[in-house]
């Protein structure tokens, strides 16, 4: 792997597990799909010069191709086609360090965090994700989750309406 590449890999490669395993897909699966993305890099060396924002293509490139995966295994396990690719489902598993899980105060915040994260769909729990942990602008957003900008917004605002009216 070319350094500039390997460079890339080792800076975003835990947030692409971490997103790809929110988006529900195992381990294996995850880092296969995450290796593909890197490996179509390193064949086509180029596509790098014409990015603007690496972060954005890759998490839109491993969302592309766990999305393929998806379809695929569906085609040869012959699973019914009553989702589309965009409507997997897509959780968020609150971590706390080892330490503060011990406290009771904690605790309490996580069980109602995840309380409040279970109301939500999983498209709001998706568009939340993308923003506030992974810090994606609405334009990145829209291209990953493919709607429009403005759907983005209001998906957004929607689910934080629903936390703070639930909270």
């Amino acid at each position: 792997m070319n350094t500039v590449i390997d460079a890339i890999y080792r800076m975003y490669v835990h947030d692409l597990f971490s997103y790809a395993r929110h988006l529900g897909f195992e381990r294996e699966v995850a880092m296969d799909a995450i290796h593909d993305v890197f490996y179509k890099l390193c064949l086509d060396k180029n596509r790098l010069s014409q990015v603007t924002n690496i972060r954005f293509y890759l998490l839109r490139a491993l969302k592309n191709r766990l999305l393929n995966i998806s379809d695929h295994e569906r085609e040869t396990v012959g699973l019914s086609a009553g989702e589309t690719a965009d409507e997997r489902p897509f959780t968020i598993h609150v971590t706390v360090e080892d330490i503060m899980i011990q406290a009771e105060e904690d605790r309490q915040i996580r069980s109602k965090v995840e309380k409040l994260l279970a109301m939500l769909t999983d498209r709001q729990r998706e568009i939340i994700y993308l923003r506030y942990m992974q810090e994606c602008e609405y334009e990145e957003i829209a291209r990953i989750m493919h709607i429009t900008v403005p759907a983005c917004r209001k998906l957004l605002h929607k689910a934080m309406m629903k936390l703070r009216e639930k909270r």
